[in-house]
């Protein structure tokens, strides 16, 4: 009787929540790179990317990513990096930092959060060391975008050991990475300026 008297007061029911074997690291969200039944991907699913150079128009490239977490409740943390270099403190710091809340109750699947859209614009980015000539806008010009999402990064990762900054779990998690690859090509059929 008191069960049925709480479903009419619309009380939540209580959600499971991801078991953790002891000693084993906590599971981070997994980047769904592609799932055709829930049609689910990475956008764009395509890992290296041509980017015509010469444009009129600078060419912009919105990155988003699909993520499963079975703890509905933690808060998720996606970090944006662009030629992210763990030796150069202006190259390791993120560009963009999201949290990610547990989806509302009324969703229909709880475990599946979005990233919100990182827009990275090439152009405006010196590409990485020796690539190109030192323009974001020029053929060879290479950049690297990483999504790195974790349920617990480390706040202050011991800067003289291996550790990579901003992108260290903290004890007893791990991280989720997806990277794209974004090459200065001159325009053709296949490299159009937008």
């Amino acid at each position: 009787m008191l069960g049925l008297l709480a479903l009419q007061v619309g009380c939540p029911l209580p959600q499971p929540l991801a078991e953790v074997a002891p000693g084993q690291p906590i599971t981070p969200p997994r980047i769904v790179v592609e799932d055709v039944r829930r049609q689910l991907i990475v956008t764009p699913i395509d890992t290296l990317l041509r980017v015509p150079v010469g444009c009129a128009v600078d060419p912009t490239f919105d990155l988003k990513a699909s993520l499963i977490d079975p703890n509905t409740t933690e808060l998720v943390v996606a970090r944006w990096f662009v030629n992210y270099d763990p030796a150069s403190p202006a190259d390791a710091f993120y560009r963009q930092e999201n949290q990610i809340a547990a989806p509302p109750a009324s969703a229909s699947d709880l475990t599946l959060r979005e990233t919100p859209v990182f827009t990275f614009v090439p152009y405006l980015w010196p590409p990485e060391a020796g690539t190109g000539d030192g323009t974001g806008d020029s053929p060879g010009a290479l950049h690297v975008v990483d999504l790195v999402v974790s349920n617990g990064f480390d706040a202050n990762p011991d800067q003289s050991s291996l550790a990579r900054p901003n992108r260290t779990p903290a004890l007893d998690y791990e991280v989720q990475l997806y990277r794209w690859v974004f090459l200065g090509v001159p325009q053709s059929a296949t490299a159009v300026c937008p």
